[in-house]
């Protein structure tokens, strides 16, 4: 019998081993388990290809909800406690079953998991570590394991987790406790995007982690209004200011930015019209051109268009082939219809500075005419 190929087969097949009677017949699952194939129980598992860190080379992971019950009642979520929806839940040796399934057959090589929290964190988080024991402990599994970790964890939950996990992360849902109490009002620690903390105080607080070592990076999630939720009647945040608030990250993690070089508007947000680098060379003219043959790396990686890796390779190429047109910075990497304004070739300039959002009819940050989206799911919840 051939291995089914199509999605959808190879979810139902997962969904049937979750439980411990293997007849198919839903009525006789635990209750735990009767609504796992609903798609308004938020589908427990899914899979998708990831990057590496910042490698060419992608994954493919099974992401798994372990449960969508929540004891917490935060507004914008999708598994808050008072929304009604089917509500499901794994067992660690149910979610240990399923995976190593799929990884046997090649379906993917490594495992994401999420939840929601019903009941003690702590109790939660043993769950999680149990989970990872099996894995690693039991079935010898060395591959790829990460986990979001909960908020009230203990201590030593954190510390185990971390030694057993490739990757932990935590959602941080505001930069201050006073609008976090706005949204998640049950909440006293962690957490992304529904109230009105500008992208001057997100970055600020993602900085000063950075500066105490406390993550090796973050992620963004626009906000996204869920049915049934006291939020849904508040407009989507533009993806737009998510990519800006990731380019801005990249700014301040890889090309040595800092914090307080990030150009903001007047409201103490990302011009979502203008990348933020170019957003920083417009306004600092006194920089630029810069001397292709003689800039240091540095210096490089302040133009537009230019990357980590393309500096790096100019820099080391220069003295063997010195670079004498856009042809031949194509070939190292630079993007030349963002850089050409800002650089010169043996001090011969190819093009004036001019740059000017495409026209629309409202601005990128306007919600003009903007249709109200209502959806069931944030992106985030297997982020």
């Amino acid at each position: 019998m051939r291995a089914p190929t199509d999605l959808d087969t190879r979810l139902k097949l997962l969904i049937a081993l979750a439980a411990d009677d293997h007849d198919g017949r839903a009525e006789r699952r635990p209750p735990r388990l009767r609504h796992i194939g609903e798609g308004g129980a938020l589908q427990p598992f899914n899979f998708r290809e990831v990057r590496l860190g910042t490698s060419n080379a992608y994954t493919s992971l099974l992401r798994v909800l372990m449960t969508n019950a929540c004891s917490f009642n935060c507004h914008y979520c999708p598994m808050r406690r008072d929304r009604e929806m089917p509500r499901t839940l794994l067992k660690p040796g149910e979610l240990v079953r399923v995976f190593l399934a799929a990884h046997r057959r090649g379906w993917c090589q490594g495992l994401f998991i999420t939840t929601g929290i019903p009941g003690r964190p702590a109790h939660v988080m043993d769950d999680l570590i149990q989970v990872l024991e099996l894995l690693r402990f039991k079935h010898g599994f060395r591959g790829y394991v990460h986990v979001k970790a909960v908020p009230g964890a203990e201590r030593a939950q954190l510390e185990q987790l971390t030694q057993l996990a490739s990757r932990v992360s935590l959602n941080l849902e505001t930069p201050c406790g006073q609008t976090l109490a706005q949204i998640a009002p049950e909440k006293n620690l962690f957490i992304v995007g529904a109230t009105p903390d500008s992208d001057r105080a997100i970055l600020g607080r993602v900085s000063e982690l950075y500066g105490r070592r406390g993550i090796h990076h973050t992620h963004f999630s626009a906000f996204r209004p869920i049915r049934d939720t006291p939020l849904e009647a508040v407009p989507e945040t533009p993806v737009a200011r998510e990519r800006r608030l990731y380019q801005a990250d990249y700014l301040l993690r890889r090309y040595g930015f800092a914090p307080d070089e990030v150009v903001f508007d007047d409201r103490g947000n990302l011009p979502l019209g203008l990348d933020p680098k170019v957003a920083w060379a417009l306004t600092h003219p006194e920089r630029f051109p810069v001397e292709v043959r003689t800039a240091s790396r540095q210096e490089l990686l302040r133009v537009p268009g230019i990357g980590p890796g393309t500096a790096r390779r100019i820099v080391t190429e220069r003295p063997a082939t010195v670079p004498r047109d856009l042809r031949d910075l194509r070939r190292l990497g630079v993007v030349t219809t963002r850089a050409a304004g800002f650089l010169t070739i043996g001090g011969r300039r190819f093009a004036d500075v001019r740059w000017a959002e495409q026209m629309k009819f409202w601005g990128p940050d306007e919600d003009v005419g903007r249709y109200h989206a209502v959806y069931e799911v944030s992106p985030g919840t297997f982020r």
